[in-house]
């Protein structure tokens, strides 16, 4: 994967927007390289929640050499009308629902540690702030995450609060529970 960008200054270049049905494959291959597939959504369920959520689901871009943009990184949610991230929220869309429940936070295992992560999530978190602010659209609440324990630390860093061990059970590691009030 060769870009224009130099490795030390790429985050300055990152182009943050919304995901075109035609970036869902790449987003699905970042997916099942982030996570062991007992995890990793499957290429329906990316497709499904681009179509029935698109506004949830951003992506962190550099410019190629070709003039295009190449996805590296990806936070894909749904809404429920619960207040927390739920099993039965992971598979459906709530269109009304004022908690925003991120499933994914992919980045190109090159691009990792890099602070790509982070500057996608403060400007994801930005973005559902402000939403329904020019009264269309759902006026978000919170926003809800499941994260691995190693994890904790990012989503912490950018303002989430850690509500302790989750009930859902996916995949054979413990997740925990985090959310941030808006």
């Amino acid at each position: 994967m060769s870009t224009t960008i130099d490795k030390e200054n790429y985050i300055d270049s990152l182009i943050i927007k919304h995901i075109d049905v035609s970036d869902v494959e790449r987003a699905f291959q970042l997916e099942s390289e982030g996570y062991p597939p007992e995890e990793a959504a499957s290429l329906e369920t990316l497709q499904y929640r681009q179509k029935v959520a698109p506004k949830l689901f951003m992506g962190a871009y550099l410019p190629s050499t070709s003039s295009s943009l190449n996805l590296i990184g990806f936070i894909v949610s749904t809404s429920t009308l619960s207040k927390s991230l739920t099993h039965e929220s992971m598979s459906l869309h709530e269109q009304e629902g004022k908690t925003v429940c991120i499933h994914s936070v992919c980045v190109d295992k090159q691009y990792r540690r890099g602070g790509v992560a982070t500057k996608l999530l403060k400007e994801y978190i930005s973005s559902l702030k402000g939403s329904g602010d020019d009264g269309v659209g759902v006026k978000y609440e919170r926003c809800a995450l499941l994260a691995h324990e190693y994890l904790i630390p990012l989503y912490r860093n950018v303002g989430f609060k850690l509500m302790g061990e989750s009930k859902v059970v996916h995949g054979p590691e413990k997740w925990f529970d985090l959310v941030m009030e808006f």
